[in-house]
């Protein structure tokens, strides 16, 4: 991997924890400040504008998607001049401007082509994802020398802070909707993009510029031949395209469905939210389920969470909902690092296998917001159904024998991240989750 920073830079700063504090928030402030309003988008536009048409919402996430799916390998390019905390103050300045003026969109193009701008600048945070990834399997695999652990324990922390800060922005949604004026919420959004850059010109402006590790200590990686390197890429992809269509489709119109069974503004946010709390149960138990159930742990919390979407379909009332969401949460924490754990063994945290497949994901994501419009012009909870079936491919798909990997005079061994410095990679491009941009 390429470092960010040219030699002689400025003093570098401790690593470690502190270091991956910074990461994590960089990372659960943005979910927080991009997710806040999307499970109530539709209230929010008949509230604003009088617009409730359905296809407002599904074409309003649909341009927003693209918009980030070109910024992001513009962001991706650029880090190979410049260092990851330039490029992430540049976005979150372009970003506070930008919501300042959201909140005062005169009408629904306006807010639409404002919001597009936000995600565009936004977008340069997400540099902080695999520059996470990798530094705390890093840090990890020196404290414990067990690569694959690390790798684990370094999706799982990254997967407990997506559900923390997905409750923390469901209830930050519910608050702007619930003031007298949404639009003075909307634009407060600013105020956590300035305090994010200060946080970040602090301290990930004296990152290291990194140590070269004895080649005794790096892992051996497996010979893979080209065809069956790309026929893994192209697994990985469809897992991982299965994976976040199901999350996408079933997340934007969710709240209005609840509202029907009779939760209220304040229990369709808190069932919406359900789900992250089954998986923050279920997080704790994912290296033992990892050890015991191996590559069949994918396509097992994939059912387990397809069944709790199914649950909620059926459901006729709000204790069969919540059991369904719940359900569907104790298979989501699991399927979730597995399927970023496959993403890792099979591109590592940097270079064009990386940029590939997750451009891909992004790009998987557009159909999302257009189909769950479509079908819940014909039943509110049908986008569940959709995600569920989502869901059984990603286990299908899961399920594909790898093809066979040999290292002249080793074992086989799966790819492993490179060490890499503690800056993200000059390469990569953002990770772009969905996670209701």
């Amino acid at each position: 991997m390429t470092p960010a920073r040219q030699a002689g830079g400025a003093a570098p700063a401790r690593s470690g924890l502190p270091l991956r504090a910074v990461l994590i928030a960089v990372i659960a402030l943005y979910l927080i400040a991009e997710t806040a309003l999307a499970p109530f988008l539709p209230q929010l536009f008949q509230r604003l504008y009088g617009v409730d048409d359905p296809g407002a919402t599904g074409l309003y996430l649909w341009v927003c998607r693209i918009v980030g799916l070109i910024a992001l390998p513009l962001w991706g390019l650029a880090a190979r001049r410049r260092p990851l905390h330039q490029l992430v103050v540049t976005g979150l300045c372009s970003a506070a401007v930008v919501d300042v003026f959201l909140g005062f969109a005169p009408s629904y193009t306006a807010f639409t082509a404002l919001s597009a701008a936000s995600v565009a600048a936004n977008a340069a945070l997400l540099l902080a994802y695999p520059a996470f990834i990798a530094e705390h399997t890093r840090k990890a695999t020196e404290e414990q020398s067990d690569p694959e652990h690390a790798e684990l324990a370094a999706v799982r922390s990254i997967v407990l802070v997506f559900h923390l800060a997905a409750v923390a922005a469901t209830l930050v949604g519910a608050g702007v909707l619930a003031l007298p004026d949404p639009r003075l919420g909307v634009s407060a959004f600013a105020v956590v993009d300035v305090v994010l850059a200060v946080l970040i010109l602090r301290v990930l402006r004296r990152l290291p510029p990194g140590e070269k590790k004895p080649a005794s200590t790096t892992p051996v990686r497996a010979a893979v031949p080209r065809r069956s390197r790309r026929l893994l890429l192209a697994q990985a992809a469809l897992i991982g395209v299965a994976f976040d269509f199901a999350i996408a489709v079933a997340r934007p119109f969710f709240t209005e469905f609840a509202e029907d069974l009779g939760s209220g503004s304040l229990g369709g946010a808190v069932l919406f939210f359900l789900p992250s709390l089954g998986a923050l149960v279920t997080l704790p138990l994912a290296r033992t389920c990892h050890d015991r159930f191996g590559s069949r742990l994918l396509p097992v919390s994939a059912l387990v969470c397809a069944a709790g979407f199914l649950w909620q379909y059926a459901a006729d009332g709000l204790p069969a909902l919540v059991s369904g969401r719940l359900l569907a949460g104790l298979g989501l924490g699991l399927v979730q690092v597995a399927v970023e754990m496959r993403m890792f063994r099979t591109t590592g945290t940097a270079g064009p296998a990386f940029t590939a497949v997750e451009t891909v994901r992004s790009a998987g994501l557009l159909a999302a917001p257009l189909i769950s419009a479509a079908v819940v012009s014909h039943d509110l909870a049908l986008p569940l159904t959709v995600a569920a079936a989502a869901l059984a491919c990603a286990a299908v798909a899961s399920l594909a024998k790898a093809p066979h990997t040999t290292t002249a005079g080793t074992a086989p061994a799966p790819p492993v991240p490179d060490p890499i410095p503690v800056t993200v990679p000059a390469d990569a491009s953002a990770h772009a989750k969905e996670y209701d941009r």
